[in-house]
């Protein structure tokens, strides 16, 4: 199974759509980061991971299939979630980027990266054999038991010598 070098691909974003990005499992792990706000290895805030998880319901309450994304204005930049099952996307951008431009081509690289990973997922696993591993065990037991036997008259005579 290969590792996916998720700064390698948030370095490639920055260069192609000039926005500071980060990467989060679906549980809100940063997987890569340049946001100093959303640091490599933190978890995303429970509320935004909240509304995320939420984001199925919200869709029903306002008769839409599924909300794929949502951004949250600051003071000086925009952060732009976007998210499905596997990934959450999260783009900074300024205030003067026009969001109804910049959010189709984010969904797009979303469902590309999620579909590089579901490429990447082990689909086979091997069959663990206990037999061999019980054997491993019941040899070590003997060696051990062969070891005590080993050094019994050495263990006596101490024992003889020390009453």
């Amino acid at each position: 199974m290969k590792q996916i070098n998720y700064d390698n691909i948030i370095s490639q974003l920055k260069k192609e759509i000039n926005s500071e990005c980060a990467i989060a499992n679906c549980y809100g792990l940063i997987l890569g980061s340049r946001i100093k706000e959303f640091a490599k290895g933190k978890v995303i805030p429970q509320k935004i991971l909240s509304l995320i998880s939420n984001s199925h319901d919200i869709a029903k309450e306002l008769n839409l299939n599924r909300i794929n994304s949502f951004a949250i204005e600051a003071q000086e930049y925009n952060y732009l979630f976007t998210f499905n099952e596997e990934l959450i996307l999260i783009s900074k951008v300024d205030l003067d980027v026009n969001l109804a431009k910049f959010m189709p081509s984010i969904s797009v690289f979303l469902k590309k990266l999620s579909e590089s990973i579901k490429d990447v997922e082990i689909n086979e696993f091997s069959i663990f054999d206990f037999s061999k591993e019980i054997n491993k065990i019941q040899e070590t037991i003997k060696e051990e038991k062969g070891r005590d036997k080993k050094y019994s008259i050495i263990k006596d005579l101490v024992k003889y010598i020390s009453n």
